[in-house]
């Protein structure tokens, strides 16, 4: 039997237990997962490796943000799949504009 190609993906977040988490979780559902914990670590990986899915967080700090891992990413693959998710509850306004580059936003409402 064939071996099946995984489906390669970019995860990006500064938040390391976030990210490894998500980063199992994806792997269990048949994703080859790649992460970076910021901007520049996630730029370097789309430079080395081509990804069908970016996910990323749009508060990545330091050195840009989630939407220029986007551009990176919709430059070395443009039918890549990107979608951005934000903890921060205003982001839903700004989502028409992001969504001129990404798939899907998702805003996440953490208890104050």
């Amino acid at each position: 039997m064939p071996e099946m190609i995984k489906t390669g993906l970019l995860l990006v977040d500064d938040d390391d237990d976030l990210r490894e988490t998500l980063r199992l979780i994806l792997e269990h559902g048949g994703f080859e997962v790649l992460s970076a914990g910021n901007v520049n670590d996630a730029l370097k990986l789309i430079g080395a490796n081509i990804f069908d899915v970016l996910v990323s967080d749009l508060h990545v700090p330091n050195d840009g943000d989630g939407l220029t891992v986007v551009s990176g990413v919709r430059h070395s693959n443009p039918k890549a799949v990107t979608v951005i998710f934000s903890a921060h509850p205003e982001m839903k306004a700004a989502a028409a504009a992001i969504l001129a580059q990404t798939d899907e936003v998702f805003v996440s409402h953490r208890p104050s």
